[in-house]
C-alpha cells in the first residue's frame, strides 16, 4: 500500500498548502429586548497571527481557486503566498523570486516517499537556500512536507515504519544539514503530511497526538509547522457523510486553536488521485464536506435551560449538537422596576464539549434569561434561542421591599 500522497512525479503537487439576534416574546415581567453590541472574541481565544480563515484552511487543487476555499497548486502563482519548487531552482523560479519579493518557497514534496535520504535532501535544500536567497534576500523558506509513517521505502516491504518518515526523517534531515554546513537549516515553516491512515475511523485523539508531536518538534527546531496535507483517507468508507463532517469540524477546531500551526491544506479540492472526500463537485459546487470546510460554524446548541439558586446565582445548561467548539453564553437581566432586558454578563466555556456555565452571581430581584453560541478562533456561530427566565431570590433577602423572599405574583405563577 502506498501512502495517500505518494504520487508519481508527473503528479507532483505544489505547496501553499489555501447572528442574527433571535427575537423573543416578552414575558409577563418584560416588554422589550435590548440587543447586544457586536463584540470581538476575547484575546485569549483568538489567533495571535492575523491569518484569515480561508488562508489558514486551504486545499490542494489542479488549478487555482480563490474562494470560498482558497487553493494551493503545484507550481508558481503570483496569487499565492507559498510557492512550490519542483526539487530544483530553475531560471523561471529565480525570475519569479526576483519579481515577487517576500514569498515563501517549498522545496519538493515528501522526499521520504521518493526514498531520498535525509543527507541527500539536506544537500538539495542547501542549494535551494543559496539560489532563492540570492534572487530574493527577503524570501522565506520551507522544506518539503514529510509523510506520516507508512510502508513506502521501509526496510521490510508492506510493513509501516516510523524511522523513515515523519519526525524521524525531519530530525535526520536537520542533523545532516548541521553536519554538512555547520549550522541549522534556514526554515521559516516546517511541514508534515498526515492522513490518519494508521488510525481507526474517528480516532481523532490518536491522530491529534501525532500532530501535537510534530508541532512540538517544529517549534523546538526554530519554526511553526504547516499541516501540508490531510483528509482522513481511510475513514470515508467506514463513516457516513454526516459523521465525517463532524470529525472534520473537530479536527479543524484543534488545528485552528493551536498557535504552533500556521495553516492546514486539505487533499483535495476536486476529485483527484486518492481523494475519497473531495470538497468540490465536477460542476464546481461544494460537496457536503466542502461546505463544512468553507464554513464549519453552522451548529446551534439546543435545550437551553437556566436555573437559579438561593445564593443568587444562575447557571445555564444546553445540549451540544457538535463536539468541535467552545461556547459563549450571554446573560440578559431585567432589574426590578425595569421594563426591558439588557445584556449584563458573558461567560466563555473552557473548551469543546462544555454543556454548562459556572454559577453567575446577580442582584436580588433580577430576572435573568440567557442564550449560547459556539465559537472558534476565527469567529462565532448563530445564537441559540433564549432560555426561559429565572428570578433571583436570595434566601432571607427582601425582593420587593416587603416580605423577605416574596416574589411578584405573576412571577410566582411562572409567567416570567
Amino acid at each position: 500500500m502506498y501512502h495517500p500522497t505518494s504520487l508519481p512525479s508527473k503528479y507532483v503537487r505544489s505547496a501553499i498548502i489555501p447572528a442574527a439576534l433571535l427575537a423573543v416574546m416578552a414575558s409577563a415581567c418584560s416588554d422589550e429586548l435590548v440587543t447586544s453590541p457586536t463584540r470581538a472574541l476575547p484575546a485569549q481565544v483568538g489567533r495571535n497571527a492575523n491569518v484569515p480563515f480561508n488562508r489558514f484552511f486551504t486545499a490542494w487543487s489542479q488549478k487555482y481557486v480563490s474562494g470560498p476555499i482558497q487553493t494551493q497548486i503545484f507550481g508558481l502563482d503570483v496569487r499565492m503566498d507559498r510557492q512550490f519548487v519542483n526539487w530544483y531552482t530553475d531560471q523561471a523560479t529565480l525570475a519569479f523570486a526576483r519579481a515577487n519579493p517576500g514569498r515563501l518557497y517549498i522545496l519538493g514534496d515528501e522526499p521520504d516517499q521518493y526514498c531520498t535520504s535525509p543527507y541527500d535532501y539536506a544537500g538539495m535544500y542547501r542549494e535551494f537556500v543559496v539560489s532563492i536567497r540570492g534572487a530574493d534576500p527577503t524570501a522565506r523558506l520551507s522544506p518539503a512536507g514529510f509523510a506520516e509513517p507508512n510502508p513506502h521505502c521501509c526496510p521490510v516491504p508492506d510493513v509501516p515504519c516510523s524511522n523513515i518518515h515523519g519526525i524521524a526523517y525531519a530530525d535526520n534531515f536537520y542533523s545532516a544539514y548541521v553536519q554538512r554546513y555547520g549550522s541549522p537549516p534556514p526554515v521559516d515553516e516546517w511541514r508534515f503530511d498526515d492522513f490518519g491512515v494508521a488510525f481507526d475511523a474517528g480516532d481523532l485523539s490518536g491522530w491529534w497526538a501525532r500532530i501535537d508531536a510534530e508541532a512540538k518538534w517544529s517549534v523546538a527546531h526554530g519554526a511553526n509547522m504547516v499541516l501540508g496535507g490531510w483528509g482522513f483517507h481511510g475513514w470515508p468508507a467506514k463513516e457516513s457523510t454526516a459523521l465525517f463532517q463532524e470529525h472534520l469540524k473537530q479536527a479543524m477546531g484543534r488545528l485552528s486553536n493551536d498557535q504552533r500551526i500556521n495553516a492546514a491544506t486539505y487533499w483535495s479540492y476536486e476529485k483527484w488521485i486518492e481523494s475519497p472526500r473531495p470538497l468540490a463537485n465536477d460542476d464546481g459546487s461544494l460537496t457536503a464536506e466542502g461546505q463544512t470546510y468553507a464554513n464549519p460554524l453552522t451548529d446551534t446548541p439546543v435545550d437551553i435551560t437556566i436555573s437559579g439558586s438561593s445564593s443568587g446565582t444562575a447557571k445555564l445548561r444546553w445540549g451540544n449538537t457538535t463536539a468541535a467548539w467552545a461556547a459563549e453564553a450571554e446573560f440578559w437581566v431585567q432589574s426590578p422596576g425595569s421594563g426591558s432586558f439588557v445584556l449584563q454578563k458573558s461567560e466563555f466555556s473552557g473548551g469543546p464539549g462544555a454543556n454548562q456555565t459556572l454559577p453567575v452571581a446577580f442582584n436580588n430581584g433580577d430576572v435573568v434569561k440567557a442564550r449560547v453560541r459556539y465559537y472558534n478562533a476565527f469567529g462565532q456561530a448563530s445564537w441559540s434561542e433564549f432560555s426561559s427566565t429565572v428570578s433571583m431570590t436570595k434566601t432571607g433577602d427582601s425582593v420587593d421591599g416587603g416580605v423577605p423572599g416574596k416574589r411578584p405574583l405573576l412571577c410566582s405563577l411562572k409567567l416570567c
